[in-house]
This record gives structure tokens, sequence and C-alpha cells, in this order.
């Protein structure tokens, strides 16, 4: 089993388990125990800070993606890559610092009225910047040294628990809410420490000089991938973050709230993207750098059936529970249903891409990616600002789906322009035709009682979906993890 696929695996069990302890924080207590408003603040300012963090970063985490392949070397230190990317890190935070204290007086009494806990909480969102540049450095680093499940291990597993701990507190009135926001975003340092401490432990967190590597025609690379960095690191966030920011302008907290818990179930469907795409970096790196083509292609449409096939089975499993969904959460989120589906359908069409950003990004080719990236911005800021006037919640789902639809588009046309790279053949027709036969005979099952209902639809999905799996032989990755699971439990028996 390979490096990419043994990772996967297991960055995607760490990313379920966290699925599993966001379920329960975000769609079964949050509901239960915030206003659709203090849901709304937390996401919100989550969203702000985020956007903010990739302006920050300068674009270097780019940098590392292209170029960490020339700095690695244990021995040195890797040439002095951590003293350069903490000292360009540390620069853009303070300009960012610099830019929220000058606007946030602005932003505090505009927000007065129809976010009042926004402007309350306001003063957070410096920190919570601060330590979403200071896990997205070190989780890069680990990334491009192998280690790219343990960023997902603490960020979607460790991080969950801790926040469900704050929730608990709060529900049995340990502390006041003034105090969970306060500890919601000290929480956000964790992952980062105990990265601090891994590295330290396996001799990786040093810092030496960098001015040996750093060549005029170095210098020239690095300024060049930071630039086209930063409008990649926009474009990543576009969708996951500009929309609930929006929303919330257009629409208040309370509604950025509903939004937040619909699109979390929508964003289950990204959860093995995810983990792929931090192991797939440093791979795909290393196949430019060898003009290895092969490699790509393989990683290309590996990572597009497997995440088309995965994706799918999450989507049908979430439509086909919808009704058992909003049984679940109070009446007030019942909106969020069209939400689901949009947002969902457009995380589809990211998944069935594969790995096609990160192989342009990575390419001779990156700064085409950069003026996609552009035009994707401007899609969804554009796309937003219509619909959600004129549809709500809604609008913004749709605005998403539209975006990413003509992005991931764009990129896809652009690898097989560039390079001849292309992830689709007709076994991907096959899987979004059974898909559909797979959701409509879901719908033929007699309602339960809720519990029974979702355990007997879900596994009857899965059921489905492995028997197309194994018939059509559609993934041989899919089967091979299939039948080491089998044959596990085979030895045990």
């Amino acid at each position: 089993m390979g490096l990419i696929q043994q990772q996967t695996i297991k960055g995607t069990i760490y990313s379920f388990l966290g699925v599993v302890l966001g379920f329960v924080n975000i769609a079964i207590l949050s509901p239960l125990i915030f206003t659709t408003d203090q849901i709304g603040l937390t996401q919100v300012m989550i969203a702000i800070a985020t956007i903010l963090s990739q302006v920050g970063s300068l674009g270097f985490n780019n940098v590392t993606n292209r170029l960490f392949p020339y700095f690695r070397a244990k021995e040195k230190g890797h040439n002095g890559y951590l003293s350069l990317a903490f000292l360009i890190t540390t620069t853009g935070f303070i300009v960012c610092l610099i830019g929220l204290v000058l606007y946030m007086p602005s932003f505090i009494e505009g927000n007065r009225d129809k976010s009042a806990l926004l402007s309350e909480y306001a003063w957070y969102i410096p920190v919570l910047l601060g330590f979403l540049m200071l896990f997205t450095l070190l989780d890069n680093y680990c990334k491009v040294l192998f280690k790219a499940v343990l960023g997902t291990f603490l960020h979607d597993f460790v991080l969950r628990l801790v926040i469900l701990a704050l929730l608990l507190s709060f529900y049995f009135q340990l502390i006041d809410f003034s105090t969970y926001v306060l500890l919601f975003v000290l929480s956000q340092a964790v992952p980062s420490l105990v990265i601090i401490i891994y590295l330290l432990f396996k001799g990786e967190f040093r810092f030496t000089g960098f001015r040996d590597i750093i060549t005029p025609d170095f210098s020239k690379q690095i300024i060049s991938l930071s630039v086209f960095g930063i409008v990649a690191g926009l474009s990543t966030i576009a969708l996951t973050t500009i929309d609930k920011y929006l929303v919330n302008s257009f629409e208040g907290l309370g509604d950025a709230g509903v939004y937040s818990i619909a699109v979390y179930f929508a964003t289950l469907i990204l959860i093995p993207s995810r983990s792929l795409g931090k192991i797939a970096v440093p791979v795909v790196s290393e196949a430019w750098k060898n003009n290895d083509r092969k490699v790509i292609q393989d990683v290309y449409y590996k990572s597009s059936i497997n995440q088309l096939l995965v994706g799918l089975l999450i989507f049908v499993g979430i439509v086909a529970n919808m009704n058992n969904i909003f049984r679940i959460l109070p009446p007030e989120y019942a909106k969020g249903e069209t939400v689901i589906i949009f947002f969902g359908l457009a995380n589809i069409v990211s998944a069935s891409a594969g790995a096609c950003k990160i192989i342009l990004s990575t390419s001779s080719h990156y700064r085409f990616q950069a003026y996609l990236m552009i035009i994707f911005i401007a899609v969804v800021i554009i796309s937003n600002l219509i619909l959600i006037p004129a549809m709500g919640i809604t609008g913004a789902a749709v605005a998403s789906l539209i975006s990413m639809f003509i992005y991931t588009g764009l990129t896809v046309i652009a690898l097989k322009k560039f390079f001849g790279l292309w992830p689709f053949n007709k076994v991907h027709l096959l899987v979004l035709i059974c898909s559909v036969i797979i959701y409509l005979a879901a719908g033929l099952l007699p309602e339960l009682q809720l519990i029974p209902d979702i355990l007997v639809r879900s596994l009857l999905i899965v059921l489905a979906f492995t028997i197309i799996m194994i018939v059509f032989r559609i993934s041989d990755d899919a089967l091979n993890l299939f039948n080491t699971i089998l044959s596990y439990f085979k030895r045990k028996s």
C-alpha cells in the first residue's frame, strides 16, 4: 500500500472520527444549547480570521508546496526553511494586525444593530487570526515532511474533543457564554502547541540561517510564488468563508448560524479530499521535480474516482436522510434544506476533479491557476451579492455551486491543454448513474422511528455502493481496502 493511500486512509479515519464529534457538537448540542446568533458568532469570527490568515501568510504556503524539495536537508535544518517561514508569517501577521486595529472601530459600529454579539466580541478576531496562521504554517511544514496525518488528527479530532468539553461545561452551567467564547478562541492554539512539541521531539523544529540557499534567482521564484500564493489562498477559502461573512452582512448572525449548520452537513463530502490534499502535495511536487508525468496522471485519476465514489456515497446518505436531519434540528433550521443540497453538489463537483488544483498549483503553470482563482473569487463575490438578497441563504449555496463548477471546469481544461492530463472516463458516468438509482431506491423505503430509520437507510445505502464497487470494479484502491478489512475480520474469527 503506497504512501498516499496509507495516509489518506488514516487521515480519512481521523476526519470521520472528527465528523462524529462535529456532528454531536454542531448538529445536536449547539442548536439545543445556543441561539442561532450565538452559533453564528463563532462561525463568522472563524470565517473572518480565515480570510485574513490567507492574506497574512503572504502566500508562503504556495512557496512551501512548490519549493520545499529544494530546502529539504534534515541535517542542515532544511536550510533555514522554518526560520524563513516564521519571518514571513510574523511579518504578515503584523501587517494584518495593524489593519485590524485601524478598521475595528468601524467594524464594531457597523455590526452593532444587526450582529450585536459580533460587535461585542470583535477583538477576539486578531487572537484567532494569530492562532490560525500559526497552525497553517506548522501543518504545512508537517505536510511536506510527509506527516500530514498529524494536523488532520489534531484539527479534526482533538480540537473538536476540546470544544465538546467546552460545550458540555456551558450546558451544565460551569461557565457562562463569555467564558465559553474566550476558551473557544484559546482552544484554537491547542493543535499548534502539540505540533511544536512533536517537531521538537523529532528534531525538526530548528531555526537556522537561510542566506546560503537564497540566491537571486531563488528569491525571484519565492516572491513570484508568494504573490500568486496570496490569490491561491484567498480562492481556497472563498467558497467556505466569504459566503458566511456575506450572509451575516445581508441577513444577520441568526441566518449565518442556520447557514453554518447546513453547510456543515454538505462539507462532510470533502473529508477524503482534505486528507488526500495534504498528502498529495509533496508527492506531486517531487514528481514535477523529476518530470514524472506517469505518477502525476496516476494520482490525478485515482484521486478523482475515489473522491467521487466516497463523495457520492456521503451525499446520497445525507440527502436520503434529509427528513431525519430536520427531525433532529430545531424547526428554525428547516430553511437550510436547500443549502445542504446545493452546497453538497458544489462539493461533489470539487471532489470529482480529484487533485487537479494541487497538480496545477505545483506545476510550471502555477501562474495560470492564480488567474483562474481571480476569476473564481470574482464569481463567488458577485454571485453571492446577487443571489443572497434574492434568495437568502439558499442563494449563497447556489452561488457556491456556480462558482465551483466554473473554477473546477477551467482547471481541468487547463491541465488537459498544458500537460495532456485528464481524470475522467466512463467509470465516472457509471458511478453517477448508480448513485441516482440508489437515491431513488432509498426514497421508497418506509419511514421508521428516528434512530432505526437512520441506521437502516444508511446501512442499505452503504451496502448498495459496496456491491456496485465490487461488481463493476470501480476503484482498485477501494477494493484493496475492502479486501484488507475483510481479511482482518476473517483472521479474527
